[in-house]
């Protein structure tokens, strides 16, 4: 029934909005996105139970991505949207403050989650490791390198295709997010 509905959509695509075709669009990008990094976790799952407290520091960790970039974007496509911010002219003191701002915003949040998390292990589990406060901070670091980046220039970019950057990188963001996400905290625990 699923795939009969998919065939009409995508054979009638020409009678749906623009605005609900990129929708629909990203959505499935982030359903797939989704799969992706649940399947890296699902396969490294082993590696990230080794630290204790790290089921604890997980969900915040993966929200906070898709969360900071999100809001980065929104600002991004809502200032392209106003005037304020030029597609052409990236090196602006608007641009570099909300691309500091994000980037301050995650690694400060970062710090929050590993001292939550070491504050759980010392006062519930009874385990002193200061591995804990580090790890999402570095893992922070990492994903914050390979995430502001693609979000800026996607929405840059999506702009200047005529596309409306609201629609589209809420879902992209979150799917990217939780990827960079695993990955870095995969490679801090690596590195540490």
């Amino acid at each position: 029934m699923l795939i009969i509905f998919a065939k009409y959509l995508w054979h009638n695509m020409h009678l749906i909005d623009k605005n609900f075709r990129e929708i629909l669009s990203t959505q499935l990008v982030s359903v797939a996105g989704g799969i992706i990094a649940g399947s890296v976790l699902a396969v490294y799952t082993e590696n990230l139970l080794l630290i204790p407290g790290m089921l604890i520091l997980l969900p915040g960790f993966l929200e906070m991505r898709g969360n900071i970039s999100g809001s980065m974007a929104s600002r991004l496509s809502s200032g392209l949207f106003l005037g304020v911010i030029h597609p052409n002219r990236i090196h602006t003191k608007l641009i570099r403050g909300n691309l500091l701002a994000s980037f301050a915003l995650a690694v400060v949040v970062s710090l929050m989650l590993g001292l939550i998390a070491f504050f759980f292990n010392y006062l519930v589990i009874g385990v002193y490791s200061m591995k804990i406060i580090f790890i999402p901070v570095v893992a922070g670091m990492i994903a914050n390198a390979i995430e502001i980046p693609l979000t800026f220039f996607v929405t840059l970019y999506l702009f200047r295709k005529g596309h409306d950057p609201n629609n589209i990188m809420g879902p992209f963001v979150t799917s990217t997010g939780d990827i960079t996400s695993i990955v870095s905290l995969l490679a801090a625990m690596v590195i540490l």
